[in-house]
Parts: C-alpha cells; structure tokens; sequence
C-alpha cells in the first residue's frame, strides 16, 4: 500500500513506550514514516528504534526522581496526581507541541493519558486509532479490573451488574481529574466531552480503531468494549540487546538459577524497601539472587553484597529472566508479558495503576502468586517464594503459557490494522475524488 505519514503520541514510562516502538519499528518496514510523540527523555530510545522524534510535553524531569514517584505510586492518591496534575494539566502545552506534526499526519495514533493527542485525533481530518497496553484500561463490567482489594474486587466479579457498579463509580471518582482538559476543549469551540465519553474512560478510545496491545492470554475481547478493538498479542520491541552483560552472564554460569527481583523503570525509584527485603528473603531461602536497581545510586546505597547475589542497574530482561528460577516483579505490563515468554513462576508485587489487576490475570492464570508491595517483608518473601519454587505443577504451566505467547506477533497485527484503517481511508478518499 501507499507510504502514509503516522504520528504515535504516548505519555508516560519506557513501559508506556516500547510496545509503540515495537509498532512503528514494524510500520517502518512496511516503508510508512513513523514519528513517535513523547517526553524528551526518550528521544534517544525512539531514535535508536530508528524512528523520528517529537516532543509531546512540556512537563519537566523531577528534580527529586524518588520523592516523585512515590507520590505517584501512592495507592490512594498517585492516579489522581498523575491523571491531572501531570498528563491533564499539560494538555494546553501538549496541543501546541503535537499540532505541527499532527497537521500533516496520515494517521494519529494515542495511548491512554496522551489527552491533546485524542483531541487532535477528533477533529483532524486524519485517521485516528488508540491503544490501550492491559485490560484494565477498559474497566469491563464483564472483565472488571481488579483493585487488589480483595473482598472489592470478589464482589466486582460477581456478577456484570457489579462491574457495571465498579464502571460507573471509576467514572464519577475520576471525572474532576480532567476537568482542564474539558476546559480546554472547550477553548477550541468543541463540546466539554466528546461524544464517546470522559477523556479518561470512553473518551479515550478512538473512532477508526482501538488496538489493545497486550496478550490474549490476559484478557479477551468483551461486549462492552469498542466494537473495532484489535487484541494484537504482546507488543514485543525488537532489536533489544540479546546478550547479558560478561559479569552478569560469569555469576548466572556459576551456580543454580537465582531469584530475579525488579521493580521496573518506574518504580523502582520508591523501592528500596523492596530491594532490601528482597536481600533478606534471598539470604533466609539461601538462594542465589540478581537484583535490578535501576540506577547508580541505589546500587551505591545497597552497598557491597555477598558472592551469592549480583546487583545491577540494568539487564536485559529475555536472556535474564529465562535463566531464573522466580522472577519477583511489579507487575507492569511489559515485565508481566516478558516473564511469561520465558516461562517462569512470578511473585508479582503491585505499587499501583494496573499492576494489582496484572497480576490478579497471573494468578488466575496460575503462574504466579502476589504479595502487596505494603506487605512486601522477607518473611512473607519466604513463605510465598518457598510454595513457588516447589510447586512443580505451577512450574510446567508456566512453560505451557510460555510456549503460547512466543508464537504471537504482536506488533505484525497491530500493524495489519493500521494498515487495514489506512486502505479504508485511501479507498473512501479515492472514491470521493
């Protein structure tokens, strides 16, 4: 088909990025020009995918990175200090950094919080498709997300009529989190909230198509969702480094598999706690362990660790986690879908957002078991880490699963849909030529 011109705008972590990376990596191929919309820090990762960059927020880098995220990974109060006080309150600066890209855009392509980009989606006379990167997103009264609460969320599922209940009070607790952005789009002449619902909720989810990037495995398709959504299947970023840094690969070559423990690019800054229990349910359990800090400083106040456990910023998550024997993890999406392609038990331990909800579909699943990251002590560590290394029967679902999700190829289908709404259109603008 012909070449077409497409802007991805995405807000948030390198959880909320890669799998658009992974999408436009694939529209590259097919000889489409793909410009990724997003924070400038992370112009070096979309160029290093070979794609073009443009900045999407004027938001600014923390200046105290730790503090930050803990507010945002807050369980009361984190969501509505993202939603509004970042993404929402931007929406004015957004609109007038995404226009020029937009304007001349073949398609506009949004995630979840990119709020000036689903405007622009609305009322440009481009193609419009969203996503939404886990279930949760769509707070299915059939499939309601969980809170990790656990009476709430027994109740939630009982019934469609429940969910519904659980849909309708998202909606109302959330719809002062984006009054700017009603305000704004009223600004521009248009109505408070759009036809299809509250920017956060209904409002979100585009005309020409809806792509959930995620596996099937996680979550099907159910009435109530937009009736041109796509599950793709995982949304995998290729060209990522194949092989583990020499010290890392020397300690996995040394002994038995070890314990892996990370908490992600985001959460980790709020998670010290989390890497010290980790060392001492690793020490109680006399387990081998690999910890990922994240940065260079709390590597630094980890300070120096015994020879059976090996402490790191960074590795790359394939060639790790299919030589552990638990990965213990937040519960992100991304790091939820790379632990179940190689195939091992997961502790999954929640901050916040989506994460209780990832990894209630684990569990279901039954590859893994949670532990609430405010309970998260080394002994609850052991006790739950001790019933996942023997659990054989948990062991062989996970290489069950794992042989399912190595066959998708997430990003080829979601650009066949891309493509699929881009003929539509060409076909509709040929005729009306």
């Amino acid at each position: 088909m012909e070449s077409a011109r497409i802007v991805v705008v995405t807000v948030g972590s390198e959880g909320d990025l890669f799998p658009f990376l992974a999408l436009g990596q694939q529209l590259a191929r097919r000889g489409h020009r793909v410009t990724v919309a997003t924070h400038p820090v992370h112009q070096e990762a979309v160029e290093r995918a070979g794609l073009t960059f443009a900045r999407a927020t004027d938001v600014p880098m923390p200046e105290d990175p730790e503090a930050f995220f803990a507010r945002a990974f807050h369980p009361l109060r984190g969501p509505r200090f993202v939603v509004r006080d970042l993404a929402a309150d931007d929406v004015a600066a957004s609109y007038a950094l995404l226009l020029p890209a937009c304007r001349d855009a073949d398609m506009v392509i949004t995630s979840t919080l990119a709020f000036a980009g689903h405007i622009l989606g609305e009322t440009l006379p481009v193609a419009w498709m969203s996503a939404a990167l886990s279930p949760a997103v769509f707070i299915s009264a059939y499939d309601p997300p969980a809170t990790g609460m656990r009476v709430l969320d027994h109740f939630f599922r009982a019934s469609v009529r429940h969910g519904q209940w659980l849909r309708r009070t998202a909606e109302r607790v959330t719809a002062a989190w984006t009054a700017p952005v009603r305000a704004f789009r009223q600004t521009l002449g248009l109505p408070a909230v759009s036809a299809s619902g509250d920017p956060f909720h209904g409002g979100q989810h585009a005309r020409d198509g809806v792509l959930a990037m995620y596996s099937p495995l996680l979550g099907s398709i159910t009435p109530d969702m937009p009736a041109h959504t796509t599950i793709t299947g995982f949304c995998r970023r290729t060209g990522l480094p194949a092989a583990l840094p020499a010290g890392l690969a020397h300690f996995l070559d040394a002994g038995s598999p070890p314990l892996v423990f990370t908490l992600g690019s985001v959460a980790v800054h709020a998670g010290e706690q989390f890497l010290r229990e980790s060392l001492g349910a690793a020490k109680r359990l006399k387990r081998r362990a690999v910890l990922l800090t994240g940065s260079e400083a709390m590597t630094a106040r980890l300070g120096a660790q015994a020879v059976d456990v090996f402490v790191t910023e960074y590795a790359p998550h394939a060639p790790l986690f299919s030589r552990a024997a638990v990965v213990i993890h937040h519960g992100g999406v991304g790091t939820s879908q790379e632990a179940l392609r190689a195939g091992r038990p997961m502790l999954v331990v929640p901050h916040g957002f989506d994460q209780p909800d990832n990894a209630a579909r684990l569990v279901r699943l039954g590859v893994a078991d949670v532990l609430p990251a405010r309970r998260y002590r080394a002994s609850r560590v052991v006790k739950k880490l001790g019933r996942l290394l023997d659990d054989e029967a948990l062991t062989q679902r996970a290489h069950a699963f794992a042989r399912v999700i190595l066959r998708e190829e997430g990003a080829s289908h979601a650009a066949d849909a891309v493509e699929s709404v881009l003929r539509r259109r060409q076909v509709r603008d040929s005729a009306m030529a």
